[in-house]
């Protein structure tokens, strides 16, 4: 899966000459033949339709061709189907193309118009989704995950266990691994486990460099990101660990179980139980805090007053709604023209999202809104 940071989001904001196309189609993480071969399907059955689309709007067939290139090559990269998330977006334009594999159910799609569409996309930005960190002397593991997916994230830089730093000269037992006379020695052996407290005096020494090896791993990993970070262990090692870390977004709850005796969907339970309580109360007090800005007059509900101040930079946070747009056809892949015309409260939504994260401010995903609006507004002034 990849981690998509604000900053290749800011690559996605800009409006310009020529259309831009922005693809999302729904994929297995876990595929046979079969699953794999229905993804490569309903991506070559997207492209067809948008290939319609880009003819129909008057683009001729070179520049067709052209711009969808990067897209056919990922169709016909079989290995690349055997390594998805639970969704694909692409997004194109004249000379350039950024693909990601994501952790959220996407709609089958393809837009065409000035700028991207970026709504499939946003929980990304809104804290929806989370990395679980589990603390273990035999496993340390990095999952990515969301309200119903988890998956683990593969990261070379990361230390998986004491004797990936320490090296073993004895006879193994339960608790900490003590290095030799030469200290940390790389992976050359099984680590060596001395007494029953893990973090008894003599040994919480090398449980500190250890956990200090991890933490450099993730969070040169998560460097410029944003995303939510669960700690999975028993109680002492989370209090290790936090004591490391410089990660600004650690959440304050903790899984405090040995997560080694725990499956993926036991992780995903007890870290969505963190992430709902944590957005339910930043939720309720945004929406308690656009009702005191709007009573001065610096909150705007509905698109096309958000638009506009998005275009003049004064929106803060905008907040939207998961549901309502960009579903995906039925039976088939959806094509759409965003903003053709003032009607669609969709395009504008989306086209308010570009503009508030162009001018810096930030975007937040809501169940619901006031009014029951798609869209609505804190703003600077």
């Amino acid at each position: 899966m990849d981690l998509m940071s604000r900053a290749e989001f800011d690559e996605l904001v800009g409006e310009g000459d020529g259309p831009r196309v922005s693809l999302f189609a729904p994929t297995h993480r876990v595929s046979g033949t079969k699953e794999r071969d229905q993804d490569r399907l309903r991506w070559k059955n997207l492209l067809t339709a948008v290939e319609h689309a880009l003819a129909k709007d008057g683009l001729e067939r070179p520049e067709v061709e052209e711009l969808l290139a990067p897209a056919r090559e990922l169709h016909g990269d079989g290995m690349a189907w055997s390594h998805m998330a639970e969704g694909l977006a692409m997004f194109l334009r004249k000379g350039w193309s950024a693909s990601y594999r994501v952790p959220l159910d996407l709609p089958e799609l393809g837009a065409v118009g000035p700028g991207f569409v970026l709504a499939p996309l946003l929980p990304l930005l809104t804290d929806q989704n989370y990395v679980v960190l589990t603390l273990s002397q035999k496993n340390v593991r990095v999952l990515r995950g969301s309200r119903d997916r988890i998956g683990e994230l593969d990261l070379p830089s990361v230390p998986t266990a004491f004797d990936d730093v320490f090296e073993a000269d004895g006879p193994q037992s339960d608790s900490v691994p003590r290095p030799n006379a030469s200290g940390r020695l790389g992976r050359t052996g099984a680590a060596v486990y001395y007494g029953a407290d893990a973090l008894d005096n003599a040994h919480k020494e090398d449980v500190v460099e250890f956990f200090r090896e991890v933490s450099r791993g993730v969070e040169e990993h998560l460097a410029g990101r944003t995303i939510p970070m669960i700690l999975a262990g028993l109680p002492e090692w989370v209090a290790v660990y936090r004591e490391l870390s410089s990660y600004p977004h650690l959440v304050d709850g903790a899984i405090e179980h040995n997560p080694d005796g725990m499956s993926d969907d036991d992780l995903r339970t007890g870290a969505w139980r963190l992430v709902e309580e944590r957005l339910a109360e930043e939720g309720a007090k945004l929406v308690d805090r656009f009702h005191e800005q709007r009573a001065r007059g610096t909150g705007a509900l509905g698109a096309d007053q958000v638009l506009t101040a998005a275009n003049e930079g004064r929106v803060d946070t905008l907040m939207m709604t998961a549901d309502g747009c960009y579903t995906g056809g039925n039976g088939g892949p959806e094509v759409v023209l965003p903003l053709r015309d003032r009607e669609d409260v969709c395009g504008l939504a989306d086209a308010a999202a570009r503009a508030t994260l162009r001018n810096g401010g930030a975007v937040r995903v809501l169940h619901e809104l006031p009014g029951h609006a798609p869209v609505a507004a804190v703003l600077r002034y």
